[in-house]
Order: C-alpha cells, then sequence, then structure tokens
C-alpha cells in the first residue's frame, strides 16, 4: 500500500508533461515538397482575391459557384488555423487586381473600374481613384511604392500611386491575359507575369526601370488558369511556384492539374508534388515561405467549373534552409491609417500559460499531500 501514492504522483506527472508538451508543439509537421489540407474558408469561390497582410491572409470576394459575384472578406490566421468574415467589400468582383501596400490592402475591379482600398487594422473600406482603363482578367502587384495593374483583354498596363491617389500608364504586354488565366508575383525588382496565350508568351518579365517586358522560360504545360506566389530566401530557396491546369482544358478531356516551379537565375522549370485536386483560378499567399492555395475549382467535362472552399499549405523543397543569396529587408514602418470608431477586436488565443501554471501547482499541491500522507503513516508507526 505505501507504493499507491507514489504510483499515482508518477502517472500524474506522466499526464501533465503529456499536455505541456502537447501545448508547444505545432499543429501540423509539414514534409518538405508535400501538401497539408488546412481549415477551409466559409465560402467557396473561385476568380477570389488573396493576399497576405501582418501575418493574416486575405480572401475577397470570388465566384460561388451558382451564385452572382461575391462581396465576403474573409481572414484567415494561420497560427490558429481559423478564418473569420470581416467587413464585406463595397461591390462584388472576381477576376480582380489586388496588392497590398503600407498596410492597406487594394482591389482594383476590371469590370467596373472602382478601386477600393480596405485597411484590416479597422476592418474598413474606402474608395479610391478608378483604374483608367477597365478589362477583365488583369493581375496586380506592389513594387517601389507603386502598384502595376496589368493585362487583361487589353493588355495594358496601368501604374497606380497610393501616395497621391493617380494613374499613370506604361508599355503593354505582348501577349493578353483572359479571364481567370493570370497570374503575376514579384521577383527581385522585376514582375512575372503567368498564363498568357499563346506558350512562347506565358512567361513575361517586367523591367519597372526601363519599361520593358521580354520573355522568360515558358511554362512547362500548363499556363491555364494560373496562380503563383514566390518564396523570399527567408527559410527555402528563392523560387516562383505556379499551379494551374494544361490545355486539355479546352477539350472534352478533365484537364492535369500543374504544379511547377521557375528559378529565374537559371530560368529553369522543375515539376513539384502536384496539388491534390483543383484550385483552378484559386488564390495564392505566402508567409515565412510556405505557400498557401486557397479556394478555386475544380474542372470537369467541358470545361464545367466546381468551386471549393478549400485551403492547402505547400512546404518547398529544402524548406527550413535559407537560401544563400538571402538579405534580410530592414521593416518599413507602416502610417497609422485615420481612426475610425470600431470595435474592439477579439483577442487572438495565446500560448496556455495559465494552464501550465494551474498544472504545476495541482501538481505541487498532489506531492505536498503525498508527503504530509508518509508523516502521518510514519508518526502513526511511532
Amino acid at each position: 500500500m505505501k507504493t499507491i501514492p507514489c504510483r499515482i504522483l508518477a502517472v500524474l506527472l506522466v499526464i501533465l508533461l503529456s499536455f505541456s508538451t502537447l501545448a508547444i508543439l505545432p499543429i501540423n509537421a509539414q514534409v518538405e515538397d508535400s501538401w497539408t489540407s488546412l481549415a477551409s474558408m466559409k465560402e467557396a469561390r473561385y476568380g477570389l482575391g488573396v493576399v497576405t497582410e501582418n501575418g493574416k491572409i486575405y480572401a475577397i470576394g470570388g465566384n460561388p459557384e451558382g451564385k452572382p459575384t461575391s462581396d465576403i472578406n474573409e481572414e484567415y490566421n494561420p497560427q490558429t488555423n481559423t478564418w473569420t468574415n470581416k467587413t464585406r467589400i463595397p461591390e462584388p468582383m472576381s477576376d480582380f487586381g489586388i496588392a497590398v501596400y503600407h498596410g492597406k490592402i487594394y482591389c482594383f475591379n476590371g469590370e467596373t473600374g472602382n478601386t477600393y482600398a480596405y485597411t484590416p487594422l479597422y476592418d474598413t473600406w474606402e474608395q479610391k481613384a478608378s483604374l483608367p482603363n477597365p478589362r477583365t482578367g488583369i493581375v496586380a502587384n506592389t513594387l517601389n511604392d507603386k502598384i502595376y495593374v496589368m493585362g487583361g483583354v487589353l493588355s495594358t498596363l496601368d501604374v497606380y500611386n497610393p501616395l497621391n491617389d493617380s494613374w499613370t500608364t506604361k508599355a503593354p504586354l505582348n501577349g493578353g491575359l483572359t479571364a481567370g488565366n493570370g497570374a503575376s508575383v514579384v521577383f527581385e525588382g522585376k514582375i512575372h507575369v503567368f498564363g498568357a496565350v499563346p506558350r512562347e508568351f506565358s512567361n513575361q518579365i517586367y523591367d519597372p526601370e526601363t519599361d520593358t517586358w521580354s520573355k522568360g522560360e515558358p511554362l512547362i504545360d500548363g499556363y491555364y488558369f494560373t496562380a503563383a506566389g514566390v518564396t523570399t530566401g527567408a527559410n527555402a530557396p528563392k523560387r516562383i511556384y505556379v499551379f494551374g491546369a494544361d490545355k486539355r482544358l479546352w477539350t472534352i478531356d478533365t484537364p492535369n492539374l500543374t504544379s511547377q516551379s521557375y528559378d529565374p537565375k537559371t530560368g529553369n522549370w522543375t515539376r513539384i508534388e502536384t496539388i491534390p485536386s483543383g484550385h483552378l483560378m484559386g488564390g495564392v499567399a505566402t508567409i515565412d515561405d510556405k505557400i498557401y492555395v486557397i479556394g478555386g475549382a475544380g474542372a470537369g467535362y467541358s470545361q464545367t467549373l466546381y468551386a471549393n472552399r478549400l485551403c492547402r499549405l505547400y512546404t518547398p523543397i529544402e524548406y527550413g534552409t535559407s537560401d544563400p543569396t538571402y538579405t534580410p529587408i530592414p521593416a518599413t514602418p507602416t502610417p497609422s491609417p485615420t481612426p475610425t470608431p470600431t470595435p474592439n477586436p477579439t483577442p487572438e488565443p495565446e500560448f496556455p500559460t495559465t494552464i501550465v501554471v494551474a498544472s504545476v501547482i495541482i501538481l505541487g499541491i498532489v506531492a505536498i499531500g503525498i508527503i504530509s500522507y508518509y508523516k502521518k503513516n510514519r508518526k502513526n508507526k511511532i
């Protein structure tokens, strides 16, 4: 009977240590060149806009299956793997340009020409100067304090200056983008635009210093309904990643999905682990060099598209190793937006310090009880 308290103490210690370990382990352990399923969005849609701001991902607008164009705005928190509805965009839109500049998310509606800026800090929208050349199928990127709105059926390049809310026009693309087919990223001071047809124009490169376009090595075999992201080199080699479908999309057959990475320094494309299911016209966001592919559609026969709510995480090859050429970029202070009265934000879940402290206290009480039990037994025996 004397060993019973010791056994109880040992069991309690094992249980408490197990809980403490679980509290600090990551939810998902990812393996390089692999896909992990995450929590789904609240609303299924393709043709949505996806960007990252302050460690969160925003999925805005898009085409819900069987419904009109959406005005929904959802925020994803990678730390808690949860989605939250935010203030809706003032007008529904899909296949639009979206970019981030100094704490604001800019959305450019190619159909109406309207421009809206969203401030996540205050969950508010404001209207800005209209797009001078409205057209469908546009993409957008931020570079050197400007936002470049490119492509579409006009192949035009319009440049927006967020500092004075004005527009200028620059050299057009060589090949046009149709709605949903285009994607673009910034890589070391240049903009890469993917998805133009024919294939020889499926990788166009814009140099803002010279206002000229050049052709990069074309995509391997998938340049329809593309989505793209880029790794910075902080936690993985510097690469561009493109996800899409091959040209069978335009036949009676179901298209082959493609996933590939591109090294602009060598001009080489490499096939990577194919995305598990269709994210055609989905959105891509990158946080800490991990790539999130969100929403989009699966394709059936005769170009039938089925919107989904899926969110998947791709862990690049050699993840965890910094690129030899990586140089940390000093953080740029974000200007304080004009204050807007809003409800107090819901605090984010934090590390369970209270649980750990309470566990330690309980363990101490149990230990004191066991010590008292032994002392009492010894006195009784004496």
